[in-house]
């Protein structure tokens, strides 16, 4: 992932420029919040548990050392293993090494920014490997060759015709005469192909929104 804020006031220009970009903003914009309001007003506690949570992270981060090394102690002793990379390029040689070792020539990916950072998907290319990403939103813009727009919401930025006309692009060998008018079309034709990708795939790669570092798990 290569930053732009180099070139903000440029690219902000273009951005206010493209009208199909305006219309996704515009729509998601709309559809996001109403959503997450709604989500708001389900759960009374959502205050003091967003409160919690900025607590526990707070905490966490002050003391990240002690808590990575608790984990890397407890994810072995459950079975796992462990691996400290330095730079990107270090990450990078470890995925590729477990990969060779597995034989892989396709994995399957699950939404993971970490990877987007190192580049991952680009690099397994160049050594032969196919990643194919599983995160709806991350599976279209790979299609599309583009990076994620939205740490929650990769594909952000596109609008359901540009979803659709990648999607039949992509999936020549289904049906031209099939309905991708909807949501639900869209996403039942993604998890149709995606599901024989998945029984394909050699190594599985995905990011963790939690390490539990007092049992050694991943969420």
């Amino acid at each position: 992932m290569q930053p732009t804020s180099a070139r903000f006031k440029e690219n902000a220009r273009a951005a206010l420029a493209d009208a199909t970009l305006q219309q996704a903003l515009d729509t998601a914009r709309i559809g996001f919040a109403a959503k997450r309001r709604l989500a708001y007003e389900r759960l009374p506690e959502f205050e003091a548990l967003r409160d919690e949570a900025k607590r526990i992270k707070e905490h966490t981060l002050a003391r990240l050392d002690f808590y990575l090394e608790a984990f890397e102690r407890n994810a072995i002793a459950a079975g796992g293993h462990v691996h400290w990379a330095r730079t990107a390029g270090e990450a990078r040689a470890i995925v590729l090494g477990i990969c060779k070792a597995a034989g892989a020539r396709t994995v399957t990916k699950g939404k993971s920014m970490i990877s987007e950072e190192v580049e991952l998907n680009q690099f397994l290319e160049a050594n032969g490997i196919v990643p194919v990403e599983t995160d709806m939103g991350e599976y279209v813009i790979q299609l599309r060759h583009e990076p994620p727009s939205h740490l929650l919401a990769p594909a952000f930025h596109l609008t359901r015709r540009q979803w659709t006309d990648t999607f039949r692009a992509a999936h020549a060998q289904l049906p031209p005469e099939r309905g991708l008018d909807e949501p639900r079309q869209i996403a039942d034709e993604g998890r149709l192909v995606l599901r024989k990708r998945f029984s394909e795939a050699d190594v599985g790669i995905t990011g963790a929104n939690f390490l539990i570092a007092e049992t050694g798990s991943i969420a």
